[in-house]
C-alpha cells in the first residue's frame, strides 16, 4: 500500500506499516504513548515518521547528539513532504522552533550549575507538542535525561533497538513514557 509518510515513490514495510497502526490505534486514546522496539536497521526513524504520519500534529523529536538530529532533519525532507521551513533543528549551533523541531536530550537538559533550572527547558514546555518521539529512549533512565519525560505532550513515542541497561533500569522507560507497544 502506498506509504502515508509521503508522496514520494516510497512505502513503508509491512511490520513498519503494522507498527505504526498499532502505535496509532486508529487515533483513539487507546493508542496514547508507549515504546516501540525494532532492531538496528529495522526503520525506527521510518516508525517515526509513519507514526508523524497518522497524527499529523507538532512534534519534538529528541536525539543523541546532533549528527543524530541532522539525520532526521535528512530523513524528513527526503523522505515527507515536509518542507525545510516546517523543520527546525535545535542545538548548540541553530535555534529553530518550527511545526517538526529535532534536538538533542543534552541540550534539553543543559543548565550551568546543578542548583539552576534547565535553560532550554521552559520554552519547550510552554509549547502544546501532540507528539514527542524520543530517539534512543533506553537513555531516558538516566536522571538528567528524565526531566524530558515531564515535557508537555499528547502523545510519547520511544524508539529503540533495546531496553537492556547495565543498571537494570529497563522497565522504567514504561513509566516515563508508556508501554511497550511493539517488538520485532
Amino acid at each position: 500500500r502506498p506509504s502515508s509518510v509521503s508522496g514520494l515513490p516510497f512505502r513503508l514495510r509491512p511490520y513498519q506499516e503494522e507498527t505504526c497502526d498499532i502505535f496509532h490505534a486508529g487515533g483513539s486514546e487507546r493508542g496514547g504513548s508507549g515504546v516501540i522496539v525494532l532492531p538496528c536497521g529495522a526503520g525506527k526513524t521510518i516508525v517515526g515518521m509513519g507514526c508523524m504520519a497518522r497524527l499529523r500534529t507538532s512534534t519534538l523529536i529528541l536525539t543523541t547528539s546532533v549528527t543524530a538530529v541532522r539525520q532526521w532533519v535528512a530523513e524528513l525532507l527526503d523522505k515527507t513532504t515536509l518542507r525545510a521551513d516546517q523543520i527546525g533543528e535545535y542545538t548548540g549551533a541553530a535555534k529553530e522552533i518550527r511545526p517538526v523541531t529535532v534536538s538533542t536530550y543534552q541540550i534539553m537538559t543543559y543548565r550551568p550549575s546543578a542548583l539552576e533550572a534547565f535553560t532550554h527547558m521552559g520554552l519547550f514546555d510552554r509549547r502544546d507538542w501532540g507528539l514527542i518521539i524520543y530517539d534512543e529512549v533506553h537513555l531516558l533512565q538516566a536522571p538528567v535525561f528524565q526531566a524530558t519525560a515531564g515535557l508537555q505532550a499528547r502523545r510519547r513515542l520511544g524508539l529503540t533497538a533495546t531496553l537492556v541497561r547495565e543498571d537494570g533500569r529497563e522497565g522504567d522507560v514504561f513509566a516515563l513514557i508508556g508501554p511497550k507497544k511493539a517488538d520485532v
